[in-house]
């Protein structure tokens, strides 16, 4: 035990030096390395609701994987097909944000609905409405219980909101007929478990 007390003191100097500069290299390992990244597709501008998607829409960039959310699409899976809701320039592509119309499942249909764009900015896709048909006297008729917004897309300009439903098709027809003879409104309801 004296021989190492004899050997540190003797040598304390190169000791210390040598343990700085692992300290020195473990401090500048810690700040250089970067974590494992994936590519990613980001909206490379804003882009508005409902909008079909383009090439020149994308962007591909490298992020941390522990960043990447579930659900993320590739770009061959994002053009063609419509937002959900609008993007900020940046926001990745998810399965979420994109919606293909002939592909619904469970046998519905994408059926459109003309609402105040006062409703529309405040429906989400996911989101699960009645729609009623407003008479001019002011009466309510329900044309279709629990449909699940898939889209909607805000037209400034007329104060409307285009919003895209999934429904069986029976009710997109009911809807339709409805939407020629009639004000629409959109009441936001607890989604059903299908």
């Amino acid at each position: 035990m004296e021989s190492v007390a004899r050997f540190v003191l003797t040598h304390r100097r190169v000791l210390a030096a040598t343990l700085a500069g692992l300290a020195v290299w473990s401090a500048i390992t810690a700040v250089t390395h970067s974590p494992d990244t994936r590519a990613v597709v980001v909206a490379a501008r804003d882009l508005g609701g409902g909008a079909i998607v383009r090439a020149a829409d994308l962007q591909v960039r490298r992020i941390p994987d522990q960043s990447v959310p579930d659900g993320v699409v590739s770009g061959g899976d994002v053009t063609g097909r419509a937002l959900s809701g609008a993007m900020r320039a940046g926001e990745i592509f998810t399965d979420r944000r994109v919606v293909d119309p002939r592909d619904l499942g469970d046998g519905r249909v994408l059926a459109t609905v003309e609402v105040p764009a006062a409703t529309g900015e405040l429906l989400r896709a996911g989101d699960a409405v009645d729609l009623l048909a407003v008479g001019d006297e002011g009466d309510a008729h329900p044309v279709a219980d629990g449909v699940e917004v898939v889209t909607v897309r805000t037209d400034a300009e007329r104060e409307t909101a285009v919003v895209g439903v999934a429904a069986a098709p029976a009710v997109a027809t009911k809807v339709a007929r409805a939407s020629v003879t009639s004000r629409l409104a959109a009441v936001v309801v607890a989604r059903q478990e299908r």
